[in-house]
């Protein structure tokens, strides 16, 4: 199985956790996170909750919504990209 394959499928777990932290924070949301090894994630999340706040209060509600994810350190970082649609 190729390196690439391996790492997804690993990673599987933690894509689906990180996705319904964001969902339970922030329900009205389109969630996608994705890591190409497993370790290095991003995610990209709209949401019309979004409407009328700045960009540092959007990620704040997102990356508090995962909060119990860096305190235990199963996740260390998150590139992320907020938008309204």
């Amino acid at each position: 199985m190729p390196l690439e394959q391996a790492a997804t499928r690993v990673s599987e777990p933690l894509q689906e956790t990180i996705e319904a932290a964001i969902r339970r924070a922030i329900p009205d949301a389109t969630v996608h996170a994705e890591s190409p090894d497993g370790t290095h994630w991003s995610a990209t999340v709209v949401s019309p909750s979004f409407v009328g706040m700045s960009l540092v209060r959007q990620h704040q509600m997102v990356m508090g919504a995962l909060r119990a994810e860096f305190d235990t350190e199963r996740l260390h970082a998150l590139e992320l990209r907020t938008a309204t649609p």
